[in-house]
């Protein structure tokens, strides 16, 4: 136990006062030095270093982090191994050393006692730290007052030498070498210590110091029963840049009894060069096995990013790499190329929470390309540590992309990273949209969407989640979110929330409730106004509200009022609606309420009833009215269900649709003019030779269909339109129009995602006219001309004469019919000679039917669509489960 220092005053007052008389007349020298050690109160009456060490080093250091405990036992670890020039001097009474005992120059102690103990000479306490210039302790002992004693420790040049370190040699040539002074004064108003404490522990005043080193620092501190002394400096780093550590040092450690000293890596080392057109820095930190690192660089036109995660347990690697260009690089169409950068995570996993968090946070930014590297570097390194964190044999990989669109800056910047999830399969997209009006210096439109998704195929999982953090029109900010998640499988589930959910729904565990969608419209110190609403849809409810409010003055004095809604239809497990209003008004001053009005109105019905229940309220300076209502109607507890779809009616109005009739010109030929029907005929002008087309969208013909959109048919059924001419003639050939199958077939959650969603299915028919059963006659008609003459004296008529075929020929295309300009038109309106087209690129989509555990082919006939192949399958009776109808692509041979 610790002597406390007045206490330690007083012992040696008191053993010292009958010591002095009597010390000359001490028979041997030996006898002497072991009375005055007894005085002193040395333990083993042993007048030693290692015994003066022991009594008059700090007597309550237990209290102050148990550092001087540990130097107090390195110095004596140090004294016993080389014994040092020591010297205790009590002033005006004797110096007393190694040597014999010197005869005391008085007999009786003055009233003010100082004592002194030196050791002097270098004193090497483990390899790489030393006291260079002794260490001295002097305690003061007032003899009126033993409370005002003080105790004074001093280490004179202590010094740390670290050599061999090859990122030290590169720094400071010869290793680093700091020499410090460590002073601690103690008195009845406590410890103090000479450079203060700081977080790394006590700070050590330098006095010597390589040149090289710009604001070194040491710093000691307990740790493990040993001590840490932790240095920083900055540095140049072979004239390309300057360099910073921090962190450097040396652990001192108990071992076998005796101490142990390992040299310690930097945890932190910043980096800045400035080369040519090379300029940037960087930073790279360790704690607890953990290294974190960042850089910026600038090389002209690009400028590198780059950041950095290494875990020792386990091992694990995270790299996140981007290049900025500038200018971007156009790509046409006043679309440029603004930066590309990649992802790289080896023993780490896609967090779906820690991404939906950061969205929510709007540290989206930290993951794409952050404006701010440098100064955000911590935030962001904690970012990418939260969103992939540590998970052996799972891999993280993806690019990222930032694309823009405007001259002569780009007003509309899109962030897109796509990263994939190895072996899982799981894609996360993240994404950053700015669209900034009409300059994104001075926009007036700022509008800043943070949007992330997980798509999970192996789990039938799709989710998205929104921000609208940052956003502004004018002077107004815009906040909220949007969230999707898209499940199939036996917990198959569909919710879609823009700015949350109805009050009294509660969404399901684990989904990111987005924030509310928020306009402030007004915001100043005498008028705020406020606009916030929400929208959602999940499978058995639809959910919708908004709030208007508005402060004129203050809440104190001045004007409130506030509007709103919320809004609940719900399906199942019966229909129903929940809809509540408010409303309310307040004149306040002075904090006192002068005059409000309120208005609550709950509706709910039709199951079991319909209820209206709500309050209305009214205040006028001293008395307040009320009106409460509850009313109940229609309380039969059961609700009709809506009658099945009658799809034959519809089917019968598309027919007398005229929009479903077209009439189709023959192959190959152009028409010359326009036909239009007589107003006062009924129907659509046909061509001679051409086609007729019926072809409709209300249900696909030929096939089986068990619903027809949201109602279900009461059996499934085959709907057909036979449509032909008198008598049967000409032939037909079906007409295919897209249609959802979703509208018209039963199908699970995972079949809606998983098939296709629109397919070309039967709407309908073409017909072609029976050819002509008769060649039409040609006819033949000789060409005779006349001559007159037009002008001067009539010559006598020759005789009539007959024009060669060939003089003909040459005078066609001078004629009155060859310089017409229908003659010149005329090539509009020939048909385009045969050719033979070409062959397809691409094949027309196919289905088949195949083995359902190695996808060969099952030997049926292939189909055009997938609906066909799946009927095809439903035949197949009793090996149905055994197979599948997958693209005919996908068929193993």
């Amino acid at each position: 136990m610790t002597t406390p220092l007045p206490q330690l005053a007083a012992q040696l007052r008191a053993g010292l006062d009958p010591l002095l008389p009597v010390l000359a007349g001490l028979p041997d020298d030996t006898t002497r030095r072991q009375r005055l050690a007894q005085a002193l109160g040395l333990p083993d009456g042993a007048l030693t270093p290692d015994a003066l060490l022991v009594r008059f080093a700090l007597p309550d250091a237990a209290s102050h982090g148990d550092v001087w405990p540990v130097l107090v036992e390195l110095l004596r670890t140090a004294v016993a191994q080389s014994p040092p020039t020591w010297q205790l001097v009590i002033q005006d009474v004797l110096t007393l050393g190694p040597g014999p005992v010197p005869t005391p120059t008085i007999t009786t102690l003055p009233p003010t006692l100082g004592l002194s103990f030196d050791l002097t000479g270098a004193l090497t306490l483990v390899p790489g730290l030393a006291v260079r210039d002794g260490i001295r302790l002097v305690l003061s002992l007032p003899s009126a007052t033993p409370d005002d004693c003080s105790l004074t420790f001093r280490a004179d040049g202590i010094g740390l030498a670290l050599t061999g370190d090859a990122l030290l040699g590169l720094l400071v040539p010869g290793g680093l070498a700091l020499q410090g002074s460590l002073g601690v004064r103690l008195d009845k108003n406590g410890m103090r210590l000479e450079g203060g404490a700081a977080g790394k522990g006590v700070a050590i005043p330098l006095n010597k110091a390589p040149s090289v080193l710009r604001a070194p620092a040491l710093y000691v501190s307990a740790r493990d029963g040993g001590l840490r002394l932790d240095a920083s400096f900055g540095a140049s780093l072979l004239g390309l840049g300057n360099a910073t550590v921090d962190g450097v040092g040396l652990d001192i450690s108990l071992s076998g009894g005796g101490f142990t000293a390992t040299p310690v890596a930097p945890t932190g080392f910043g980096l800045t060069l400035d080369v040519g057109p090379a300029k940037g820095g960087g930073f790279l930190a360790v704690h607890d096995g953990r290294y974190e690192g960042a850089l910026s660089l600038s090389l002209g036109v690009v400028e590198v990013r780059a950041f950095g995660i290494l875990d020792t347990r386990p091992v694990s690697v995270l790299v996140v790499l981007s290049a900025l260009f500038t200018p971007p690089i156009e790509l046409g169409l006043a679309v440029t190329l603004n930066a590309v950068g990649g992802l790289l995570g080896i023993g780490r996993t896609l967090d779906q929470a820690g991404l939906a968090q950061a969205v929510q946070a709007g540290h989206v930014d930290d993951l794409l390309f952050p404006a701010d590297p440098a100064a955000a570097a911590p935030r962001i390194l904690t970012t990418l540590g939260a969103v992939f964190p540590v998970r052996p044999g799972s891999t993280v990989v993806g690019p990222m992309f930032r694309i823009g669109w405007g001259r002569p800056v780009s007003f509309v910047t899109a962030d897109i990273g796509v990263v994939l999830e190895l072996p899982s399969g799981v894609v996360g997209i993240i994404g950053r949209l700015r669209v900034a009006l009409p300059a994104p210096q001075v926009p007036v439109l700022d509008l800043r969407a943070s949007v992330a998704g997980v798509v999970d195929a192996a789990n039938g999982l799709i989710e998205i989640i929104a921000d609208l953090a940052g956003s502004r029109l004018l002077t107004a900010s815009v906040e909220g979110g949007l969230a999707l998640r898209v499940k199939s499988g036996q917990d198959a589930t569909f919710i879609l929330s823009a700015g949350g959910f109805h009050p009294r729904f509660t969404p399901p565990a684990g989904f990111p409730t987005p924030k509310r969608l928020t306009i402030a419209i007004a915001n100043s110190p005498l008028l705020r106004v406020v606009f916030s609403g929400y929208f959602a849809v999940t499978p058995g409810t639809v959910q919708a509200g908004a709030e208007l409010s508005a402060v004129i003055g203050s809440r104190s004095t001045g004007v409130t009022g506030r509007l709103s809604f919320d809004a609940l239809v719900r399906w199942e497990p019966s229909f129903g609606v929940q809809l509540d209003l408010g409303g309310s008004f307040e004149l306040r001053f002075a904090s006192r309420t002068l005059c409000s009005v309120g208005l609550r109105v709950h509706v709910d019905g039709p199951t079991p009833c319909w209820h209206v229940a709500g309050r209305a309220s009214v205040s006028l300076l001293f008395f307040d009215v009320s009106f409460p209502f509850d009313e109940r109607w229609d309380c039969t507890g059961e609700t009709a269900l809506p009658p099945p779809p009658d799809v034959c009616r519809l089917l019968e109005q598309a027919l007398d649709d005229p929009r479903s009739w077209d009439p189709v010109l023959p192959d190959g030929t152009r028409t010359m003019v326009s036909l239009r029907a007589d107003d006062e005929a009924d129907g659509r002008l046909l061509h001679p030779l051409g086609r007729l087309r019926f072809s409709q969208r209300t249900v696909p013909l030929g096939i089986e269909v068990a619903r027809y959109g949201p109602g279900r048919l009461p059996q499934p059924t085959t709907f057909g339109v036979a449509v032909t001419f008198a008598g049967g003639a000409g032939t037909a050939q079906p007409v295919e129009e897209d249609f959802a199958r979703a509208d018209f077939f039963d199908l699970t959650d995972d079949e809606k995602l998983t098939q296709p969603a629109f397919e070309q299915l039967c709407s309908g028919s073409e017909l072609t006219p029976p050819a002509p059963a008769v060649t039409p006659p040609r006819y033949s008609v000789p060409v005779e001309y006349e001559t007159k003459w037009l002008g001067g004296p009539v010559s006598i008529p020759k005789p009539p004469w007959r024009i060669s075929d060939a003089a003909f020929t040459a005078a066609l295309p001078f004629g009155a019919v060859g310089r017409s300009l229908v003659h010149a038109l005329a090539g509009r309106y020939v048909a385009p000679p045969i050719t033979t087209p070409d062959k397809p690129v691409l094949k027309d989509r196919s289905y088949a039917i195949v083995q359902a555990g190695t996808l060969k082919d099952a030997g049926f006939p292939r189909k055009s669509t997938f609906t066909e192949a799946t009927a095809q399958l439903g035949t197949v009776s009793g090996r149905s489960a055994l197979h599948q109808v997958v693209p005919a692509y996908e068929v193993r041979p």
